[in-house]
């Protein structure tokens, strides 16, 4: 087969670029477009190891290793390490399953179009096609992660500081292990807090607020959202410092005991 480097670097972006918001959405990150462009670059260039004589497996794993830690500090940062870490987890496993998939159906269907080499996969077929069949291995992958997600049973208070253009509010926040409330571009997790609360660290009309879709005692609804600079949530013996997460002004008061919701992988990531 006459392997063509223009479509396979085209094929690999496309690939690579699905396979991170996989990775992304599984971890709940918030993902930059210009991060995420460049990583799937990254990665569309990185295939380019299929012209090279066979280099072996074990060789083949590490150069994935290597290739999937650039790709993953490139998308999601490499601090703090633990975030990379497991963003570098997430990155590998998911590209791991899909290579590993790929592979059993060169080495059972032997699709005519198809070479895998060097762990590189090189389609010939339509754009359309491959399209079409990433995407919908993408979607499988977002519904397995929402009906498998894990969830934390015991309802616990945490100390929450949310820090948004030199203004900070501070407030008790309860894990709701019901909620699993994320901002539909990004997945980020999304903490629910009292709309006055939430109106002190409020942006300004410059900064572009998001629409999160929400289930209500009435139906369906939407909230207001929008991007922290740093959210500190501290209880239970930990300290989570993030800023990938999404803050949602709730449409009626929460009073009481605790002023937010949170969502329960806020937490759980820590």
């Amino acid at each position: 087969m006459t392997v063509y480097a223009d479509v396979l670097v085209v094929v690999n972006y496309i690939i690579n670029l699905l396979l991170l918001l996989a990775s992304g959405k599984l971890l709940g990150l918030v993902m930059r477009r210009r991060r995420l462009f460049f990583a799937a670059l990254l990665g569309a260039f990185g295939s380019l190891i299929i012209f090279l004589p066979y280099i072996g497996v074990w060789f083949q794993a590490l150069y994935k290793l290597l290739l999937a830690a650039a790709m993953a500090a490139t998308a999601f940062g490499a601090r703090p390490w633990q975030r990379f870490l497991k963003a570098l987890l997430m990155t590998f496993a998911v590209s791991f399953i899909f290579a590993g998939f790929l592979l059993a159906v060169s080495f059972f269907l032997a699709p005519a179009g198809m070479l895998f080499y060097n762990g590189v996969v090189y389609f010939d077929i339509s754009a359309l096609m491959l399209i079409f069949s990433t995407t919908a291995a993408y979607l499988l992958l977002s519904l397995l992660e929402k009906l498998f997600a894990g969830r934390t049973h015991e309802k616990k208070l945490y100390d929450v500081t949310v820090s948004v253009s030199g203004k900070t509010v501070s407030f008790k926040g309860l894990v709701d292990t019901g909620s699993s409330l994320r901002e539909p571009f990004s997945g980020a997790p999304v903490i629910v807090c009292d709309r006055e609360l939430a109106g002190k660290v409020r942006p300004d009309e410059s900064v572009s607020f998001r629409v999160i879709p929400c289930l209500t005692v009435t139906g369906q609804g939407t909230l207001e959202g929008f991007h922290p600079d740093e959210v500190t949530i501290v209880g239970d013996g930990k300290q989570i410092k993030t800023s990938d997460v999404y803050i949602a002004s709730s449409r009626e008061p929460i009073g009481g005991e605790y002023q937010a919701l949170l969502n329960p992988q806020l937490v759980d990531r820590g």
